[in-house]
């Protein structure tokens, strides 16, 4: 019973993402966001880190802990315009990526990179290659991102060729969702917004966090 505590968070995360979203939507539609959502972007993540205190007996390591705070701090940053705001929602994230990385390879002995993430690089470096340009002040800060971010995805990947298994492989999905929300946040910022951008970005961006939050719950071999 205990167990299902944590699918009972990602059920408030999922109903609190979804009153999220739509509050983009009205944004959208009407040029104003609701008030709302100030709480419910921080709060759907929070439910989704809070899944993983749902297991009797298990505590996440401090790796992990790190990584969501950092995570969460870059949602509420995000949350506001301006390049301060983004500066210092990229700067967040990179910290939660390190942590990441380094929660990935805890236990993975070797680095044996599956052949297909060279896909992904190629497809990071030619995103990077068209975005950079565009990026003004921000070019050096947006390209150590870009950098870790690829090390994230390319941790996970490592961890499932080493140890595959379902929980390293709910890790990888998550890191690539990770990165595929990253992209559209890029490109809104950069290029400019576009109509559907936002709700995308934070369907993606909770789905993966949900998908490494679950591949650590002991409930998963």
């Amino acid at each position: 019973m205990q167990d299902l505590q944590g699918v009972h968070f990602l059920c408030a995360a999922v109903i609190s993402g979804l009153l999220a979203i739509g509050c983009e939507v009205i944004a959208e539609r009407r040029g104003r966001r609701p008030a709302l959502f100030l709480l419910l972007k921080p709060l759907t993540s929070l439910m989704i880190a809070a899944s993983l205190y749902a297991f009797a007996g298990y505590r996440p390591d401090a790796l992990l802990v790190a990584a969501f705070a950092f995570a969460i701090l870059g949602d509420i940053a995000l949350m506001f315009d301006g390049d301060k705001a983004f500066l210092a929602g990229l700067g967040s994230f990179f910290i939660a990526h390190v942590a990441f990385v380094a929660e990935f390879l805890t236990g993975v002995s070797g680095w044996q990179v599956p052949p297909w993430t060279a896909v992904f690089v190629v497809y990071a470096v030619v995103l990077f290659v068209w975005l950079l340009p565009k990026t003004g002040p921000l070019k050096l800060p947006t390209l150590a991102y870009g950098i870790v971010l690829t090390a994230m995805v390319l941790a996970a990947a490592a961890a499932n060729a080493v140890m595959p298994g379902r929980a390293t492989q709910l890790a990888l999905i998550g890191a690539l969702l990770f990165a595929f929300s990253d992209s559209v946040l890029a490109v809104r910022q950069f290029v400019g917004p576009y109509r559907g951008a936002q709700p995308l970005i934070l369907a993606s961006y909770w789905l993966a966090i949900g998908l490494i939050a679950m591949s650590r719950w002991p409930a998963i071999p």
